[in-house]
Order: structure tokens, then C-alpha cells, then sequence
């Protein structure tokens, strides 16, 4: 009887693991996808684009309003111009990443890195890039437009 039931814990365990593998592989295969569309149209509101490797693309008037691009490497990237309205960008690697004319608005810049360093909220605020009330820095404060201050 106890053999049965280790057996049967054991196969539960090794099923769990397998669904956890494929489900992590679906994932890692859409963020892919979207990775090569954004690339050929610039264009991917919405998408998942987590932990994505875009060092250097260039991104200029992109479409990225509600993307999800948290975790991802965006290290010398061109995202001048571009749409990153309400997109998270928590924990991406700004490392000379250009921001002229991006309009940030609501987007969620919690934890951005500067190569090994937290960029600091000033960096982003003298980016060029638009900000609002709801865009959340790099420090994890809102921010706040010299003129309300």
C-alpha cells in the first residue's frame, strides 16, 4: 500500500514538472514570435515581449503601448519616437538606449538598469521622453512634472 502511494506521488511530481516545462516553452515560443513581428513591423501593442533580447534594435516609432517588456535587454536599442504608453518596462536594461520623443506615459519603469546600476529618475526625466502622472520611475516614485511642484 505505501508503495503505491509513492508511486503515485512520484508520478504526480513528474507530471507537474512536465506540464511546468511546456508551459515555460509556449511562453519562451510566443515572446519569440512577437520578438521577430515587432522586428519586421515595429509594431506589438500588448504583447508579451518579457525577458526578450532586443540589444540594438532599432525601434524607432515603435508601437509598444501596453507591451509587456519587464526583464527585458534593451541595451543600445532606438526607441526614439516610439508608443511605450503604459508599458512595462520594470527590471529592462537601458544601457544607452535612445529615448528622444518616446512617450512614456503610464509606463512602469520600476527597477530600469544602466548596465549594472539602477538608472536614476533624473536620466529619465532629461531622456526627452514624454512622462506623466502615472509613469513610474526607475526609483519606483511617481512622477512629478516640474510645474506641479
Amino acid at each position: 500500500m505505501g508503495n503505491n502511494r509513492v508511486n503515485l506521488l512520484m508520478l504526480c511530481s513528474l507530471s507537474s514538472i512536465l506540464l511546468v516545462s511546456n508551459v515555460l516553452q509556449a511562453m519562451s515560443a510566443i515572446v519569440e514570435h512577437n520578438v521577430a513581428e515587432l522586428l519586421k513591423t515595429k509594431s506589438c501593442p500588448g504583447c508579451d515581449l518579457r525577458k526578450a533580447d532586443l540589444e540594438k534594435a532599432d525601434l524607432e516609432k515603435a508601437n509598444l503601448e501596453k507591451a509587456n517588456l519587464e526583464k527585458a535587454w534593451l541595451e543600445e536599442a532606438n526607441l526614439s519616437g516610439a508608443n511605450l504608453k503604459k508599458a512595462d518596462l520594470s527590471g529592462t536594461n537601458f544601457s544607452g538606449v535612445k529615448l528622444s520623443e518616446a512617450d512614456l506615459s503610464g509606463a512602469n519603469l520600476t527597477g530600469v538598469m544602466d548596465g549594472d546600476v539602477l538608472m536614476s529618475d533624473e536620466k529619465i526625466i532629461e531622456s526627452g521622453a514624454t512622462l506623466d502622472e502615472d509613469t513610474i520611475l526607475p526609483s519606483g516614485k511617481k512622477y512629478s512634472s516640474p510645474a506641479k511642484k
